[in-house]
């Protein structure tokens, strides 16, 4: 028997400050949207409204820039300690009937909608264990953590988001394979590289 996808909820971080940026790149504009809502708009095509935005540095001005009346918003009032504490505080948002949730970065814009239903569907088939973006040379987020997990991501601290409990795991990982989650956008330089990446591909993300 699958788990159900009804008891599946997104988390998207975007509590960051954006400090290497200059400015807050849950607005930065690709393909005429800011990334937010790129993401956003993937996670509704597989999650519905069953979504929890977690804001920090710049809230007012992201709400105002950006329509979130469909999806829970979460508050991290200690944005600038890291980014465990917007994993805390997106846990915390979730109702007790989650059975899992879907981790996601706002600033991973080649992430498509695609990938995330093939990461929930590996999740339905082993809903026991954590299922991963699989990068070139690496893993991580976006990653779905099933309910049994939820307190050791609440108790996660520092600025490596989810990655120190991902490796506490790494054997019992399912994988599934997506180079380009492995490009976010962290600085002037990334973002110059995200609009020289080649239109084919950018043409397939954000869509499903």
């Amino acid at each position: 028997m699958h788990a159900a996808i009804d008891n599946v909820y997104a988390v998207i971080l975007a509590a960051g400050a954006s400090s290497r940026m200059g400015s807050p790149k849950q607005l930065l504009i690709w393909q005429d949207r800011p990334l937010l809502t790129h993401a956003l708009a993937n996670a509704q095509a597989v999650l519905a409204e069953r979504i929890v935005v977690v804001l920090g540095a710049n809230a007012e001005a992201i709400k105002t820039a950006i329509d979130l009346n469909d999806v829970s918003v979460a508050l991290n009032p200690d944005w600038a300690y890291g980014m465990a504490g917007s994993i805390r505080a997106g846990i915390e948002a979730l109702p007790a009937t989650a059975g899992a949730v879907l981790l996601m970065l706002c600033d991973q814009p080649l992430i498509n909608a695609a990938h995330l239903q093939n990461l929930v569907q590996a999740w339905q088939h082993a809903p026991e264990r954590i299922v991963v973006s699989q990068y070139a040379e690496s893993f991580g987020v976006p990653a779905v953590f099933p309910a049994a997990f939820f307190a050791q991501l609440a108790g996660l601290t520092g600025d490596r988001g989810a990655k120190p409990l991902l490796m506490q795991f790494e054997e019992s990982l399912v994988n599934v394979p997506f180079r380009e989650a492995e490009l976010d956008i962290d600085t002037q330089g990334d973002y110059l590289r995200l609009h020289a990446h080649k239109t084919g591909a950018a043409d397939d993300c954000g869509t499903a």
